[in-house]
């Protein structure tokens, strides 16, 4: 990733970011920066300099608003709210994103949208068994994926590609992907009815289901009661009044900068474009004319 395509990333990162704060302020949505947002907004007071996405947790009761609120964002000229509901659309969490821009992270994955923040849903509980909420992560996280896989597209091209490398593994892996694409229904209402079961109202621990950069998260109430205001770039961002206890449970002394040979991004990106926003096939037709990124 080269410097001048994280810069523009950013940039556009940014103006994403100051139209989803203004949204939440307009409709008094809780949120907080989490992992390294909120990291970079204690830390560097903006996007940390080699990073390339922004993360919120939101209490899954203003979560639930903001998916009622789709339409509104939807209707803006620049912005649209992706959710489990949109088309084409199928990650376990929502984004709000860039219209004008576009980005495939993943070539497994077959989701593109455009410069996003991603927002991760606080879930009650009252379990205290840390196993038990593990395993309801790991399931989560496996439903999802199996029901990724299984809009993926799949094309003589795939097949013939890994015959010719002698990729054995990988053609396996074409072959039971592609014969899940049978079953695209049952595994959304399996995923749907599981992710239906996982909030608890009034329980005393939040937990995010969403993600496994971490490990299991799971919080006290109280960590995430009380905001504070940090700059953020040219604007300001909530991040949790408790923080220091917050990021030292994720990164230990976390004013202390990685070595320099781990200060790139952590996402890889098989397109871009920040200039247009494409649909998946109209991407894939790029691709195959030799196009891989436009800024």
């Amino acid at each position: 990733m080269t410097q001048e395509y994280l810069d523009k990333l950013q940039k556009k990162t940014l103006e994403t970011l100051k139209f989803t704060i203004d949204f939440f302020n307009k409709h008094n949505l809780r949120y907080f920066a989490c992992g390294g947002t909120c990291l970079g907004a204690v830390r560097h007071h903006g996007i940390i300099p080699w990073d390339d996405d922004v993360d919120l947790f939101m209490p899954y009761d203003d979560y639930q608003k903001l998916l009622s609120l789709k339409a509104e964002i939807d209707n803006t000229p620049d912005y649209k709210l992706l959710t489990p509901e949109t088309p084409g659309y199928y990650d376990p969490v929502c984004r709000i994103t860039d219209k004008g821009t576009t980005i495939w992270r993943n070539y497994i994955n077959p989701i593109v949208f455009g410069t996003q923040i991603d927002i991760f849903p606080l879930y009650e509980t009252n379990i205290e068994d840390n196993a038990t909420l593990e395993h309801m992560l790991n399931k989560n996280l496996e439903l999802t994926w199996r029901y990724q896989r299984a809009n993926q597209k799949y094309s003589l091209v795939n097949f013939l590609e890994n015959i010719k490398h002698k990729h054995l593994r990988g053609l396996l892996r074409n072959i039971k992907w592609a014969w899940s694409t049978r079953n695209v229904d049952k595994y959304k209402q399996e995923l749907d009815e599981f992710q239906s079961t996982l909030n608890q109202p009034g329980g005393k621990r939040l937990v995010n289901f969403a993600s496994w950069v971490y490990g299991l998260e799971t919080f006290e109430k109280e960590l995430f009661t009380d905001y504070v205001e940090m700059p953020f770039a040219d604007f300001t961002i909530r991040v949790p009044a408790m923080y220091d206890e917050y990021l030292k449970r994720i990164y230990g002394d976390y004013m202390q900068l990685p070595p320099e040979e781990k200060r790139h991004p952590t996402h890889g990106c098989y397109y871009i474009n920040l200039r247009e926003g494409l649909t998946i096939d109209e991407v894939r037709e790029r691709i195959r004319k030799g196009e891989t990124e436009v800024l």
